[in-house]
């Protein structure tokens, strides 16, 4: 597979981003690096804006990629969207290719622009996943079934407090602080009809209340078919504790919505597992009382 790597936001590690393209390359992939992917680094981004960009767009368009796969998420993917194109064109210019993105955190950004324009972005490890543990590890075997259109299935014991059902739509979503960030503006998924996916890193338990809660009174979550939560890592209390952890604060502002809740499923920003999935495709979501499954392919 021919993939090209590029820092859509920030800066990877040096010996993260060597590590991560020998494993790559060891595997047979051939792997080419994005002009800036690094010693470019503008404050917390890889690159400046219009570089960052330059080299997303390179990537998009270039016919000897197959993959677009993100270094790291970080901060910048926004400012990278916006220089990329003009107001308004970004949609015409993701609809017209149909590379896969793969990432996740600031890469929700990414992925929503693709999904608003009908296609697909794979929210999957990145480059210091891949250094880490290698391509040999599930999540990245996971991730290449997918990228090569093979079925992909993921059944675990969900957490308490989830709620039994079925339900089958668009899967959309990512970080949920990146989701709440895009609210009013076009990158706003549609919830209608969809099984929305969120996780999320190092948020304060009442920061994860305000955006569930946000979502909820502007009617985002009634109009959703199913909702999955991944990791919710780091989570943090202030000097007065609020009460209740992510998993339960999210639970009891979806409570009276009739369907089903998967917590924990294995993706987000946690060290050993990032089970892939295809944000803008669909999705067959079950639950019951001991078991959670997800089913999705390219």
């Amino acid at each position: 597979m021919r993939i090209r790597i590029v820092s859509p936001s920030g800066l990877i590690a040096t010996d993260l981003l060597v590590q991560g393209v020998a494993n790559l390359t060891a595997a047979g992939h051939d792997v080419s690096l994005a002009r800036h992917v690094t010693g470019f680094q503008q404050s917390v981004f890889s690159a400046p804006d219009e570089c960052r960009a330059m080299d997303l767009y390179e990537a998009l368009t270039d016919p000897d990629v197959d993959v677009v796969w993100c270094a790291r998420g970080g901060y910048g993917a926004m400012r990278t969207l916006e220089a990329l194109l003009p107001s308004g064109s970004w949609q015409d210019f993701f609809a017209s290719v149909s590379k896969p993105i793969v990432g996740f955190s600031d890469i929700t950004i990414l992925h929503a622009a693709a999904e608003r324009a009908g296609r697909t972005g794979l929210l999957g490890p990145m480059l210091k996943h891949i250094a880490n543990h290698g391509t040999d590890s599930p999540d990245v075997q996971a991730t290449f079934d997918l990228l090569s259109g093979r079925q992909v299935s993921l059944s675990r014991p969900a957490l308490p407090g989830s709620v039994k059902g079925q339900a089958q739509g668009k899967l959309i979503g990512g970080n949920l602080s990146i989701l709440y960030s895009m609210a009013s503006t076009p990158l706003m998924p549609s919830p209608d009809g969809a099984i929305l996916f969120i996780e999320d890193l190092c948020e304060y338990n009442y920061h994860i209340d305000r955006m569930i809660r946000a979502l909820r009174f502007s009617g985002f979550l009634s109009r959703l078919s199913g909702l999955i939560v991944g990791q919710m890592t780091d989570m943090r209390d202030g000097a007065t504790p609020f009460g209740s952890d992510a998993y339960h604060i999210i639970a009891d502002a979806v409570a009276d919505y009739d369907y089903p809740l998967f917590l924990g499923y294995p993706s987000g920003h946690a060290a050993a597992e990032n089970h892939p999935l295809l944000i803008g495709a669909q999705a067959q979501l079950s639950v019951s009382s001991s078991m959670a499954t997800l089913h999705q392919n390219i």
